[in-house]
């Protein structure tokens, strides 16, 4: 009982001096007038709520051309999560479009390709969700299936609304796998493009039952999933990458004086 209490009095402190880490959420954008002329910037609560509950501080990080004071906001952020969104355009991994598209506006995928290396250099955490993990392929040279359905043969249904639950299979020697313990889960699943070709020192490390790419590990401290785990909020299982995440980036988080 003397050791468990003690055990339990460190844990105590270990969060009292390290607080809880500020996670930075980037934002969807959702266009107002044609051609992205006006729009608002929008976020899922889901993530943010997601956030809160692994035990970190969700801060949302708006598109700023101003490079120089978003390299300011990165040095307060301990972790920083890419939300899911629209389509890449296709220029931005050499290919004309040729299929359904709905393309995401351009600022955006600028701006977070340049927030992404940043972040980096930084050393931040970074989890990459749906269309972050499609981001991170193509900012590392790789290229997606601008769509999957007209693409590739016999492929289920991933953008369902009545069925959005499908099955992902884990490699064993993924970190995936380290942190959700298991070969196989089944997961929400909302997107019709897909990593088509891996970027450089990108590895492929979880598939759908029909063989589609739905996890990519390689860069330091990254993690990039291309289904929803904050909606499955009462899923134990999901929720273990949040709680990875945040423990990850509370190691950055700088001791409070006490």
């Amino acid at each position: 009982m003397k050791k468990r209490r003690r055990k339990q009095k460190r844990r105590v402190r270990r969060r009292r001096l390290t607080g809880k880490p500020i996670i930075g959420i980037t934002c969807e954008v959702h266009k107002l007038k044609p051609y992205f002329s006006e729009f608002e910037l929008m976020c899922d609560y889901r993530y943010v709520r997601a956030i809160i509950r692994a035990g970190g501080i969700p801060v949302l990080v708006p598109i700023n051309p101003l490079r120089r004071d978003s390299a300011r906001l990165l040095d307060h952020l301990n972790g920083l999560v890419f939300i899911g969104g629209a389509d890449i355009p296709p220029t931005f991994y050499g290919e004309k479009t040729k299929k359904k598209v709905a393309p995401m506006y351009r600022g955006r995928t600028y701006f977070e390709m340049w927030l992404y290396r940043a972040a980096q250099r930084k050393g931040i955490p970074i989890l990459a969700i749906c269309y972050g993990m499609q981001l991170l392929n193509v900012i590392y040279g790789g290229k997606l299936y601008q769509d999957m359905s007209t693409q590739v043969k016999g492929i289920r249904n991933h953008v369902s609304k009545r069925n959005p639950m499908e099955r992902v299979y884990l490699q064993e020697d993924s970190l995936y796998y380290k942190i959700f313990k298991k070969k196989t889960m089944m997961v929400h699943c909302q997107h019709h493009q897909a990593v088509k070709v891996p970027g450089k020192s990108l590895r492929i490390t979880a598939y759908a039952d029909d063989g589609m790419p739905e996890a990519l590990e390689g860069p330091p401290r990254t993690f990039a999933v291309q289904w929803h785990p904050e909606r499955q909020e009462k899923d134990p299982v999901q929720q273990r990458l949040f709680r990875h995440f945040i423990a990850l980036a509370r190691t950055g988080v700088r001791p409070r004086r006490v």
